[in-house]
């Protein structure tokens, strides 16, 4: 006789499904504010795109003021502690850049939530939910290894980065960006190793059309600029992309080449696979977008080793454990912001977090990016955690109520940690009042959000921690 599936159930004050950067520090936010809290991945590590070796953006603004505070700060404290990142560096192009290492950011995420108590599901995806009449979500169900387990909880904090909990709870969303439903390439992040950047550096010097952005914007963003600042992102090889292209031996499409620092001077992550016209959200297509994104690797080393002086040894370090997905469901909170409601009285008066990140929008369907500058960090309300027609569920992550402009900044990891944390305080609240998260006191989370260490229009400002300006 086959055996049957085993099942379980528990339960808990607070549910995260998904552990990258919306949903760790919602986990451990909740669990240090008391409520019984347990973190759900569906791979065998926490962190998500931070895993892959990509440095995170938004902890700085433009102006060079910090943006992020709470845990996402904690975080980055202790991974320098550990020699897994240098700290925040000033970049001309992207505001900031943190470099980390991606495996000592999966021991420090563990360690954190151990802490915390935190108790942890890795390897389990979401399988179902269970809305009652009310329109409120009770359960989720959860499979792994041969089990199914039923997790009740008071408050689901929404962290698949999809949205896969929030849609299967039936909350109205769109796909890709407003008017299209185009949607972000996705991108299949690796690291190398055996690289020499002094002779990299050295051809730009004799080639400066090769440093790829020449907006107005990108002052000062010069071979000098890569040389003086350890943690930076090398965008550019425009010509030699175009020669590869016209011989046949370049087929992805990118029309620039991009590497980021990591924590470690021995290992750059390259951030130029490209994966087009493709819903992430869909097994099938997801598959063949890993599919096309392996073959990505092979031919992007070969473009490093045959066309980028000091890269001619290059060699494949790790290759991200699952593929870099931009953009896929919006969905439609109590408050949705636009580009027109940045700069109102509401958006700040509510703001449970900052973006100061700039407007990126890389094509769907062609092969460059939109990038347009952000002077001034902008707040994300609380609405936007809250979706519309479901109680029980938050938002978080890049799952949060916006439309696709103001997604394109509001996406980056580090913006959708300090979301997170807001999400887990907010979860929390929600369970010692007995209350809906819809009825959540803005001005009270706010308050402790900023007791933490959070950064927030109409708060005190905070003082730079570990920002380094070259």
């Amino acid at each position: 006789m086959r055996p049957p599936l085993r099942e379980n159930a528990v339960s808990y004050d607070v549910a995260v499904i998904g552990g990258g950067p919306g949903g760790l520090p919602a986990a451990i936010a909740a669990a240090r504010a008391g409520a019984r809290t347990i973190l759900v991945e569906r791979t065998a590590a926490l962190g998500g795109a931070a895993a892959s070796g990509l440095g995170i953006l938004g902890f700085l603004d433009r102006a060079g003021n910090p943006a992020l505070g709470g845990i996402a700060q904690e975080l980055v404290d202790r991974l320098v502690a550990v020699g897994g990142s240098p700290g925040h560096f000033r970049c001309p192009v992207h505001n900031s850049i943190t470099p980390i290492s991606p495996d000592l950011l999966k021991i420090v995420a563990v360690q954190m939530c151990q802490e915390a108590g935190v108790d942890i599901l890795f390897e389990n995806e979401l399988l179902d939910v269970d809305i009652d009449p009310s329109d409120t979500l009770r359960s989720a169900t959860v499979y792994g290894k041969l089990t199914k387990t039923r997790i009740e909880a008071r408050v689901f904090i929404d962290a698949t980065g999809d949205g896969d909990l929030a849609y299967l709870a039936g909350v109205p969303h769109t796909l890709g960006q407003d008017g299209t439903h185009t949607m972000q390439p996705s991108t299949l992040m690796f690291t190398v190793t055996g690289h020499d950047l002094d002779r990299f550096f050295a051809f730009l010097d004799d080639d400066p059309e090769e440093m790829g952005i020449k907006e107005s914007y990108a002052v000062d963003y010069d071979v000098d600029f890569l040389r003086r600042t350890p943690g930076h992102c090398f965008i550019g090889m425009t010509q030699r992309i175009a020669q590869a292209r016209a011989a046949g031996a370049f087929t992805i499409p990118r029309n620039q080449f991009i590497y980021i620092s990591t924590a470690s001077d021995r290992q750059l992550a390259i951030n130029t696979s490209r994966v087009t016209r493709i819903d992430a959200s869909d097994p099938v297509q997801l598959s063949k977008g890993l599919e096309t994104g392996y073959g990505q690797v092979l031919e992007l080393l070969d473009f490093m080793r045959s066309s980028m002086p000091g890269f001619e040894q290059v060699e494949l370090s790790q290759i991200a454990p699952a593929l870099g997905i931009r953009e896929t469901r919006h969905f439609i909170g109590e408050h949705r912001l636009t580009m027109g409601t940045l700069d109102s009285p509401t958006t700040s008066e509510e703001a449970i977090a900052l973006s100061a990140y700039n407007i990126d929008i890389h094509s769907g369907t062609g092969d460059g990016i939109d990038l347009q500058v952000v002077e001034e960090p902008f707040g994300i309300p609380y609405g936007c955690l809250v979706p519309q027609q479901v109680d029980g569920l938050l938002l978080s992550g890049r799952t949060i109520s916006v439309d696709s402009t103001v997604f394109a900044a509001a996406r980056v990891m580090g913006t959708c940690m300090a979301i997170a944390e807001s999400a887990g305080l907010a979860a929390a609240s929600a369970v010692e009042t007995g209350g809906s998260v819809k009825d959540v006191d803005v001005a009270r989370l706010r308050a402790d959000l900023h007791d933490q260490g959070a950064i927030l229009p109409g708060m005190p400002a905070r003082s730079a921690v570990g920002v380094h300006t070259y």
